[in-house]
């Protein structure tokens, strides 16, 4: 059984328990998740107490009027009071206020952590400097490398700019309940040895296009992938039917017959999610659906 960010806190508790109380279940996630859930401060986005006597804002590959509206009303707002200056690490982006974009290359936070930047003089005048990024760079390759730069520069800011308090990474969760599936840390990410050993799989609002699933299926096409048993069944569960992946995922891992369950969209159902502030949020239908769609 495989799930992705989507999935709301009940569906999530209901495959918990299902899988507690007949083990034969297996659950999964669609994409690796390389985060530190010990502590909630390193995956949660903490800038309430802080926003406000902050006046310097690093952005680290990260777009928030499209990925974190909230936040960006939020960083908007405080720059309309003055004082305040937002610097991007990232693509050149428009965040409907002024700010100072210095690079995309991961080089220039190298020269950042090491202190020969001249954007280091920023920080050192600073007072409560705020460092955001995205939660994306949990699931890049050279993640463990970026976490390094990233600690040692939030250490760096500690040490010399104008800091009251500890200075710490705050993470934006693009998805709807990010943070609700980090909380579920043991959750094992799917492979091919999954997909060759169990007898039937069942997505639950996964999109055949993210990377991991995508990898999988290429390199079964290229033959990397053998000796494949023919009685499996695929389950899918979503909103939209992508004919063209299922069709080639059916093809590729041998799957003999496939079920698909048609279900409501956002505005159709109800559900509880946790935000990427780490606080519950419960969201109300305000459509009736139509047909024989049904919810998680």
């Amino acid at each position: 059984m495989c799930l992705n960010e989507n999935v709301d806190l009940h569906v999530l508790n209901l495959l918990n328990i299902l899988t507690r109380k007949y083990p034969f279940f297996k659950l999964r996630q669609t994409e690796s998740q390389n985060v530190n859930s010990d502590i909630e401060q390193n995956y949660l986005l903490n800038l309430n107490s802080k926003i406000g006597t902050s006046d310097t804002c690093l952005l680290i590959g990260l777009n928030p009027r499209y990925e974190g509206s909230s936040l960006n009303l939020k960083l908007r707002s405080r720059f309309l009071k003055g004082n305040f200056k937002v610097i991007q690490l990232g693509s050149l982006i428009n965040l409907t206020f002024s700010s100072i974009n210095i690079s995309s290359n991961t080089n220039t936070l190298q020269s950042l952590v090491e202190g020969n930047n001249l954007f280091c003089q920023e920080f050192v005048n600073s007072s409560n400097p705020i460092l955001i990024s995205n939660a994306q760079i949990f699931k890049r390759k050279d993640y463990f490398g970026l976490a390094n730069m990233l600690n040692f520069l939030t250490k760096s800011i500690h040490l010399f700019s104008q800091s009251s308090s500890q200075s710490q990474l705050n993470i934006l969760h693009p998805s709807l309940n990010g943070v609700g599936l980090t909380n579920f840390n043991s959750l094992k990410v799917i492979e091919n040895k999954d997909l060759k050993n169990a007898t039937g799989v069942y997505f639950i609002n996964t999109s055949f296009s993210n990377s991991n699933i995508k990898k999988l299926l290429n390199l079964k096409l290229l033959n990397f992938f053998q000796h494949y048993p023919k009685t499996k069944i695929l389950i899918t569960q979503s909103s939209n039917l992508n004919i063209k992946l299922e069709r080639c995922l059916k093809k590729g891992f041998n799957f003999s017959n496939h079920l698909h369950l048609p279900n409501t969209v956002f505005f159709e159902t109800s559900g509880t999610y946790m935000n990427t502030e780490g606080n519950i949020k419960k969201i109300v239908k305000t459509i009736k659906p139509l047909g024989q769609t049904k919810d998680d």
